[in-house]
């Protein structure tokens, strides 16, 4: 098993590599819809109609609160869309260190104790001198 460590390292710092590399981030969604305008006569009326827009909205959550922030198309939206999706790399990330940590605490050998005998204690239950009334 000690043969799989090398690697593993290896692997751990090129992950923690392309973490350190990772720019600007914020976790949340964006959201793209369409919406009718509710005027009798517009063309988004109809029903084949998409709606007007596209129409997009930022949710993430602060505090325990759900915030959203209505965004147009353009730089900001562009930016936003960057840092989410820089997010999502960061998650995947991460989750991939943790898979190769635990590999790593696998094949890692166990270090001897302090004393070369590791004594095992059994936990004796107690029990008590007076009968359960349960049942009766």
């Amino acid at each position: 098993m000690p043969d799989l460590l090398p690697p593993l390292l290896t692997q751990r710092e090129a992950i923690l590599r392309q973490i350190a590399e990772l720019g600007d981030m914020r976790r949340g969604t964006i959201t793209e819809v369409f919406r009718s305008c509710g005027k009798p006569r517009c063309c988004c009326s109809e029903r084949k109609h998409p709606g007007h827009g596209p129409y997009y909205a930022f949710t993430t959550k602060v505090e325990g609160k759900t915030q959203t922030l209505q965004l147009r198309p353009g730089p900001r939206l562009t930016k936003i869309e960057r840092e989410v999706e820089t997010y999502k790399r960061f998650r995947f990330l991460t989750q991939q260190l943790l898979e190769v940590n635990a590999g790593i605490c696998n094949a890692r050998p166990e270090e001897p104790t302090a004393d070369s005998e590791t004594t095992v204690l059994k936990k004796t239950s107690r029990r008590s001198s007076k009968r359960s009334s349960r049942g009766k």
